[in-house]
């Protein structure tokens, strides 16, 4: 196992048989957890790619590795794409960390009636979500998607291929999430919609209804946002992957 973990930013430098990481990840891991040379590291791209090896630089702003080998794994199927309200406060920092960490492949924040309205902190986000990559040692990152209105995503995304589109909902008559899992067969993407802290509008679930999203039950209980995220992505990875 790695002694320390760092992320191929876009500003790294990727050789032959070496890599150069850019100036934060350098500062962080020389500066705040004091690597040393010969220290050994994985170096992880988010898309697949591993690359293992040892420092043989160790300068705060440019660390320079020696890659002894690159492991390249496929990307999990099917596809998980989150559906996430942006929630009020800093809620949406917790559903990003363990949405990454369960191993979604793609996150969308979108608009609802009684969810978030401000100004969407997509650096602070995108951060958010590669700690949680390096922490775990995630293979692969999800894609963050920019916000966009929840009426205008469904207007943009009609059902298409093995698709399954499936709501968290507290309405009358909703299915329980691992029966409708059972029963949808071979599926290329699953779309999980969670609500924020208010729920979905009427009006919103008459939407999502006609863009194809089944209703499911989580369990028993009303649960808030952040859980309702974690239980829904963790049903699902179990159930198809």
């Amino acid at each position: 196992m790695a002694r320390y973990r760092s992320f191929l930013f876009a500003e790294a430098t990727v050789g032959e048989g070496f890599l150069i990481l850019d100036a934060r990840e350098s500062h962080h891991l020389v500066r705040v957890f004091r690597a040393q040379l010969g220290a050994t590291i994985e170096v992880l791209d988010g898309r697949g790619t591993r690359y293992l090896g040892t420092i043989e630089i160790a300068n705060g702003k440019a660390v320079r590795v020696a890659v002894a080998s690159v492991e390249t794994m496929p990307a999990p199927q099917p596809r998980v794409t989150l559906l996430q309200s942006i929630p009020k406060g800093k809620a949406m920092d917790l559903i990003l960390r363990m949405a990454t960490e369960i191993g979604a492949s793609v996150i969308q924040p979108v608009f609802t009636d009684q969810g978030e309205r401000g100004q969407p902190k997509m650096e602070k986000w995108q951060l958010t979500m590669i700690e949680a990559c390096k922490q775990c040692g995630l293979s692969f990152l999800p894609q963050l998607a920019e916000p966009i209105a929840l009426r205008d995503w469904l207007q943009k995304n009609a059902p298409a291929g093995q698709t399954l589109r499936v709501v968290a909902s507290l309405e009358a008559g909703s299915r329980p999430l691992l029966e409708t899992l059972n029963t949808a067969g071979a599926l290329d993407e699953v779309i999980v919609a969670v609500g924020p802290a208010g729920d979905f509008s009427v009006e919103e679930y008459e939407l999502l209804d006609k863009g194809g999203f089944q209703a499911v039950r989580l369990g028993a209980n009303v649960l808030r946002a952040e859980t309702a995220a974690a239980y829904i992505l963790s049903v699902v990875d179990q159930a198809t992957r």
